[in-house]
């Protein structure tokens, strides 16, 4: 679907030749000049339809130049505004001053002319775009300066169906336009609220993605199967902000509840018309949500698919001065040679080869010192043109002032000439080999541009960019994907990593590449075996004092074997609202990019998926009808028949909420109370634990606010009854936050905190006998340790991982018969230590979903750092796989095996979140085959 736009009047003075730069996607950067009393010039970077950039400029280059970049297409600019009034020595009104204000809420500084004190001159005046639409272009009047200026924003026409937002009216407005479709939406949740929104627009082939709000737990996804599926209804609901989002498409699915569904709920739906944009306003939160749907197109015959363009022309980037040159398309290129002065490159040589022979192409003029840069082609091949370019004031005009190559076996050339001003990359998709240079040179090289040829082979599908955690630093890298990790070196600095080195393997070949500085202190190495590869990396990343973002403190990585790396880095302490601590896993890591400066801000990784050999499932999201229980966790679940029931917990941390049995009937989606009847559990308690033998639930244990502890007790789920079995003061010692599994004639009981210490006593209730057994102590090979996992495989009974003052990632076996203990040694996808995790069995596989991966400095207080992802460790082989998330990051999570619509797997409801606060949502697990 075509752009609307509405051209805003220019304001300003009327001299000067009129321009008009028409409409573009969005504006990416804008340099202004600033003259003694005006705006001099003006220099816009757009980008077109087809996501390439293009270049407009007004005015006279002259007087210092003032930048504002916009971090298009995530944020855009949606106001113009400045000062503009009679100048003197020009004799006639111009722009004095400009600013600029973005989607993200942020304004430029002020480009151009201020007084002595700093403050703009001139009558004001400020263009907005309507209901926050982004800048498409700019038009006004131009000569020796800028005389008048005026926007074109987006604008929605009759041809569109436009829903006003609904909602509160806090955070900035936007509007990210239309587009032909919406392929995929992320929606992320903050404590009650939808905290953060990323849609990803289909506009031709290219995919344009917008992000609102700010992403505080893991966002879910819906994926839409655009050209043929699009979204024709979207419903929500609002308290105060966006509380739940859920999609209605045009092949009858619907996806399912992205948040809380409370508060008051909105439709937006047209018949005959799909959704092709949003609007809203937006903060830490999404306060408002609209939406612009437009007309199915009328169906027309397939045309025929015409053939692939077997080459790519990007660019040219520069300036605009020199004379044009276009090499046209060659087979590649053997050697370039390259003259650079003080202030720019000055001149190109290029030797190509053409079906088997020579050709030789020059562009500029020779000044300088000269360098070459050769490569074997074919057997290698330029993949990649780097560089930067920036206005030299000494010949009034911009000029290519450095550039550089990479090659299809991933080197990289040496800079030629100086990285300053903008830099840029040229890059042929999946790979293409460079086949021709084209651009503009006279006295220098002007710009650049290059053709690239299609690639023989596309990238492998399965290999997947994993965003980069931590902040930004001055100079990002990519490293791109290979065949093997080998070595990393780090380096650390003051209490932070300063330094690191990948030893990378590329078709038998060894690649380096390194980030950050060194310092005195060294490097230390971790080297991964021949038949081994790197699964996951844990990196904690803070704000330290005198930083302006985060750096990344400490390292670990992990391998398939299940051999961990030594700590690099600063020791990792959880402080609230200031340590983080992020896992890059999911498979083999074969590269990896991020940022850095003179330390290493941000890590990222390229990550190709491992064969899947043991589950294949899906998670849902259960839907709750009417009133729920509330948020909560420290609480247990079990299953009964097509009913979960739940018991205890916490809403604030260490202080217990009621006494209620609540059960969940999955027929009708509704939560009731249970009957009190008989000998009801004396406390409202937390850290409680709770097993199901047929008919009967089993609650031993947990704690109220004060540290008074329940004893052991049945309910009886037919009669509807409790039942006293052991008080307090007998059978295993009181105690909390510890694990419970049963098998059809015992309970068993592992671990936990007691009234004095952590335990690791292991207990069996014999529901035949109806007495107590206190199996074999561990001894230290399993310490006493709370939060962990137990589960019942085959008759064996398995204690996974736990807390003993910190996380562990131990795995050991109790046989009952041999009455022995066994510590296991387990390897694969291995998950990082983790405690109050979800638990599940089903067969002979254990599946575990979530936890604390590192303790708060508050302990239970404050959250910690939690995790979402979800693993299964086969009892036979010892292995592990990561499973696909289906739930945000969260701890203290009540949890059991279900069956559901004839699947068995892992159900589990509420948890504490990264904020802090408690869930009551109820995801579920199913296995399809094992």
């Amino acid at each position: 679907m075509g752009t609307t736009s509405e051209r805003v009047g220019a304001v300003g003075g009327n001299m000067g030749s009129p321009f008009d730069d028409g409409v573009f996607d969005g504006v990416r950067k804008i340099i202004v000049g600033r003259d003694w009393d005006c705006v001099s010039y003006i220099k816009i970077e757009y980008e077109n339809n087809e996501g390439k950039f293009e270049i407009r400029e007004h005015g006279t280059v002259r007087g210092a130049l003032q930048e504002f970049t916009v971090d298009y297409p995530s944020e855009y600019v949606t106001s113009v505004g400045g000062r503009y009034e009679h100048v003197p020595r020009y004799g006639t009104v111009l722009i004095r001053s400009l600013i600029f204000k973005t989607s993200s809420g942020r304004t430029s500084p002020i480009l151009g002319y201020t007084t002595s004190f700093g403050h703009p001159a001139g009558r004001e005046f400020m263009l907005e775009g309507k209901n926050g639409g982004k800048l498409l272009g700019l038009h006004g009047r131009s000569g020796q300066a800028l005389d008048a200026i005026g926007p074109h924003f987006f604008a929605v026409n009759s041809p569109l169906k436009h829903f006003n937002r609904q909602g509160g009216n806090g955070g900035s407005a936007w509007d990210d336009g239309a587009f032909d479709g919406v392929r995929r939406i992320l929606v992320g949740r903050g404590g009650r609220f939808v905290s953060f929104l990323r849609f990803e627009y289909a506009k031709g082939q290219r995919m344009v993605s917008h992000a609102h709000g700010k992403r505080q737990e893991v966002p879910q996804e819906f994926v839409v199967d655009h050209p043929n599926e699009h979204i024709t209804v979207v419903e929500g609901t609002i308290d105060g902000y966006l509380t739940s989002l859920r999609f209605k498409t045009s092949k009858g699915r619907t996806s399912p509840a992205f948040g809380n569904v409370v508060g008051r709920k909105f439709v937006f739906e047209e018949k005959k018309f799909k959704l092709i944009g949003f609007s809203g306003r937006s903060g830490d939160v999404i306060d408002a949500l609209g939406a612009h749907f437009g007309p199915y197109p009328a169906p027309t015959p397939g045309p025929t698919p015409a053939p692939a363009p077997n080459h790519t022309k990007i660019g040219p980037l520069g300036g605009n001065k020199g004379n044009t040159f276009d090499d046209g398309i060659l087979d590649g290129v053997k050697k370039i040679t390259i003259g650079a002065d003080e202030y720019s490159i000055t001149y190109v040589k290029i030797e190509y080869e053409k079906e088997g022979k020579v050709e030789i192409r020059e562009h500029g003029t020779k000044r300088g010192e000269l360098k070459e840069f050769s490569v074997p082609y074919p057997n290698e091949y330029i993949t990649a043109v780097g560089g930067s370019y920036k206005h030299i004031f000494s010949y009034d005009t911009t000029l290519i002032t450095s550039i550089y190559f990479t090659t299809s076996k991933g080197f990289t050339s040496p800079l030629f000439g100086e990285m300053k001003g903008t830099e840029f990359e040229f890059k042929g998709e999946n790979g293409g080999k460079l086949v021709g240079f084209h651009g503009r040179g006279g006295y220098a090289i002007d710009a650049i541009g290059a053709h690239f040829a299609a690639a023989t082979t596309s990238s492998p599908s399965n290999v997947n960019k994993v965003e980069a955690v931590g902040g930004k630093g001055e100079a990002t890298f990519d490293d791109g994907a290979f065949d093997h990790v080998r070595k990393v070196f780090v380096g650390q600095g003051n209490s932070r990593i300063s330094y690191i080195k990948f030893e990378y393997e590329k078709d038998g070949r060894r690649i380096t590449r390194e980030h950050g500085q060194r310092t005195s202190r060294g490097t230390e190495v971790f080297e991964v075996g021949q038949d081994d590869v790197i699964t996951s990396v844990k990196a904690y990343y803070e704000k330290l004092d005198g930083s302006k973002t985060e750096t990344i403190t400490h390292l670990a990585f992990k391998t398939l074997k299940g051999i961990n790396s030594q700590p690099f880095g600063k020791t990792p302490v959880i402080v609230k609202e200031h340590t983080k601590v992020s896992l890059l896993e999911g498979g083999k890591i074969t590269g990896f990019h991020g940022s850095s400066s003179d330390v290493l801000h941000s890590i990222g990784a390229y990550i190709s998926a491992l064969p899947r050999s043991m589950l294949r499932g899906k998670w849902i999201q259960v839907e709750q009808k009417g009133k729920t229980p509330g948020p909560r966790c420290s609480h247990d679940i079990e299953m009964v028949g097509n009913k979960m029931y739940a018991f205890g917990g916490e809403l604030k941390p260490n202080f217990h909420i009621d006494q209620h049995l609540y059960f969940f009937d999955f027929k009708t989606h509704r939560w009731s109370i249970a009957d009190p009847n008989g000998d009801v559990p004396e406390l409202p308690c937390l850290g409680v634990r709770m097993v199901a033998i047929g008919t009967t639930l089993y609650v031993f244990g947990g704690r109220d606010g004060f540290r008074n502890y329940n004893g052991f007790h049945s309910y009886d789920t037919v009669k509807r009854s409790w039942k006293l079995i052991t008080h307090v003061k007998k059978g295993p010692a009181p105690r909390s936050f510890h694990s419970m599994a049963a098998d059809d004639k015992n309970v068993y009981v592992f671990g936990g905190v007691s009234t004095k210490e952590r335990v690791n006593t292991l207990h069996a209730y014999n529901i035949i006998d109806q007495k107590w057994i206190e199996f074999p102590n561990p001894g230290e090979s399993c310490k006493a340790r709370g939060g962990a996992g137990l589960a019942v495989v085959k008759g064996k009974i398995w204690v996974v991982y736990g807390f003993i003052g910190e996380e562990v990632e131990d795995v050991h076996c109790f046989d009952p018969v041999e009455r022995k203990w066994t510590k296991v040694e387990t390897r694969g996808e291995k998950p990082w230590a983790r405690s109050v995790f979800a638990l599940a069995v089903v067969g002979k596989y254990i599946i575990i979903s979530g936890g604390e991966i590192e303790m708060d400095v508050q302990a239970h207080l404050g959250p910690g750092s939690l995790t979402g992802g979800t693993f299964v460790l086969d009892t036979e082989s010892l292995l592990w796989e990561k499973l696909e998330e289906g739930h945000s990051p969260r701890g203290w999570i009540a949890s059991t095996t279900a069956s559901i619509d004839g699947k068995k797997g892992l159900l589990m409801h509420g948890g504490k979140a990264p904020t802090n606060g408690r869930y009551e949502d109820i995801f579920f697990y199913g296995v399809d085959s094992a």
